[in-house]
């Protein structure tokens, strides 16, 4: 009789769940979007009910047909770093900041000159950033005092109240808490020396695991609601970057790989005689997903009509246009931007407009820009000392054949997909559960679940063309870093 993993991947759109057996085998995905509520300007907030809600109700569809008590456990990863404050009965005082709001540039401000250098010197330009927990919780406390004076605790990931909700306990693992901008310089324990700068209580702090934890299960009062039998163990997880580098198949130094999703960029596990490298971008994949949403209207119409998946229609109306877009460049900085220019007030923008524009260039463009602004990370990467020719790509920006090309060419790499590309977080989620499970030895138990899908190898042609490109691109943020601060 077949054992399984369940995995759950708490997304910025949605709760992706997945279940496995324990050889390694994929069953079955179900996904539950959920909203992201954007609103002046760069504030991003979500609904941790929609949260939960999708956790019950993805579980619930999954596990139909399944033999319950064979689902051995449910092994977690979701965004971070957020800010989620909840009072004693681990209800929500105030929705989630997500990873993606930038309202606290001012906060982070006041806390970079506040915070001994030492524990800021490894940002970007060695200030704080505003998709830190941190800075985000200051935030709270200047301006919704009466909000921080009930807080119980403060979570900076989506999983870490899913099981709260589950078992009582607030808990985060270490690479989470490490993101939060308040942790000591070894990563493991809080920071009282940054708490007190900052005025906020330890006692607001969850508990530290470690990401292979057993940290409940099932109990009978959540068993009719989520599906699950009683008794199912709770592995703690981590962050959605770190199952999706696991289940990428990061395993030695040097190891890389492209992130297609939201937030898109290069992940590299670094060699211990060198620099770190690497990063994720803002908005890459919802630059994607913005373009659908509020400019491929005859797009969604046509999707509606004929039964075909919408970004199969854009990716033809792309591959229509010629290298270069016919001279538009869009820069994707729609939530501001993390890697590689740590600027918060950036703005997305399209340069180069003419009468001769098309439909098609301006859709073209918008890829292009993703791939010209990651391949700044890849190349910051390759000055590093990391000599990368072959990345694999996960996530949605990978799935277009036009993409993965635009993409190649633009980074010169040869770019691999994996056969299930979608579940490479749950892959990762439920190598952690069966490590906790005590099924894996270690984390080489991915390849038990890795398959490759299809190979993009550049074409010399058009790395040259792009080539001539990339300063362009480079001078036009330039050009327009000094105007975006008057922009908001």
């Amino acid at each position: 009789m077949a054992k399984y993993i369940l995995a759950h991947d708490f997304g910025t759109s949605g709760d992706k769940a997945s279940l496995f057996t324990t050889e390694g085998k994929f069953v079955k995905t179900k996904t539950v979007g959920y909203q992201t509520h954007y609103s002046n300007g760069s504030w991003a907030e979500q609904d941790p009910e929609d949260w939960w809600d999708a956790f019950c109700k993805g579980t619930k569809q999954l596990v139909e047909g399944i033999e319950v008590k064979d689902i051995l456990c449910v092994a977690f990863d979701g965004t971070f770093p957020n800010c989620l404050c909840v009072d004693r009965e681990g209800k929500a005082l105030y929705p989630a900041m997500i990873w993606q709001d930038a309202r606290s540039a001012k906060e982070c401000e006041e806390l970079t000159s506040m915070i001994p250098e030492k524990y800021i010197k490894h940002f970007p330009r060695g200030r704080m950033g505003m998709d830190r927990t941190l800075p985000k919780l200051y935030w709270i406390k200047k301006n919704r005092p009466d909000v921080f004076e009930k807080t119980f605790k403060v979570f900076p990931s989506v999983q870490d109240y899913i099981i709260m909700k589950l078992t009582g306990k607030a808990i985060c693992d270490y690479a989470n808490g490490g993101s939060t901008a308040m942790m000591n310089i070894e990563r493991t324990d809080w920071s009282d020396e940054i708490l007190e700068i900052a005025g906020i209580p330890r006692s607001m702090m969850p508990s530290l695991h470690n990401r292979t934890d057993i940290v409940g299960e099932i109990t009978e009062e959540f068993s009719a609601l989520c599906g699950l039998a009683a008794g199912t163990k709770l592995v703690c997880g981590t962050g959605d970057t770190g199952c999706t580098s696991i289940g990428a198949g990061l395993l030695k130094p040097g190891d890389a790989y492209m992130n297609g999703g939201t937030s898109a960029g290069i992940i590299l596990k670094p060699y211990p005689d060198k620099p770190a490298a690497g990063g994720l971008t803002a908005s890459s994949g919802s630059s994607f997903s913005w373009l659908k949403n509020t400019i491929c209207k005859y797009e969604q119409m046509l999707s509606a009509q004929t039964g075909r998946d919408v970004y199969d229609i854009i990716n033809e109306e792309i591959a229509s246009a010629s290298i270069g877009s016919n001279g538009v460049m869009f820069h994707p900085y729609l939530a501001g931007e993390r890697a590689p220019r740590n600027n918060q007030m950036a703005k997305g923008s399209f340069v180069g407009i003419s009468l001769t524009t098309s439909r098609a260039d301006m859709l073209r463009s918008v890829i292009e820009g993703i791939g010209f602004n990651i391949n700044v990370i890849l190349q910051r990467v390759r000055d590093a000392g990391y000599p990368i020719e072959s990345l694999l790509i996960v996530g949605g920006l990978g799935k277009g054949k036009i993409t993965r090309q635009i993409f190649a060419d633009i980074m010169n790499v040869e770019l691999r997909t994996l056969k299930y590309m979608d579940e490479t977080a749950t892959v990762g989620c439920a190598v952690l559960g069966g490590i906790a499970m005590g099924i894996y030895a270690d984390e080489s138990a991915v390849e038990k679940f890795m398959e490759i899908g299809e190979i993009t190898k550049p074409i010399p042609e058009n790395v040259k063309k792009y080539e001539r490109l990339k300063p362009i691109f480079e001078k036009i943020y330039e050009g327009l870093e000094p105007v975006y601060p008057y922009l908001y």
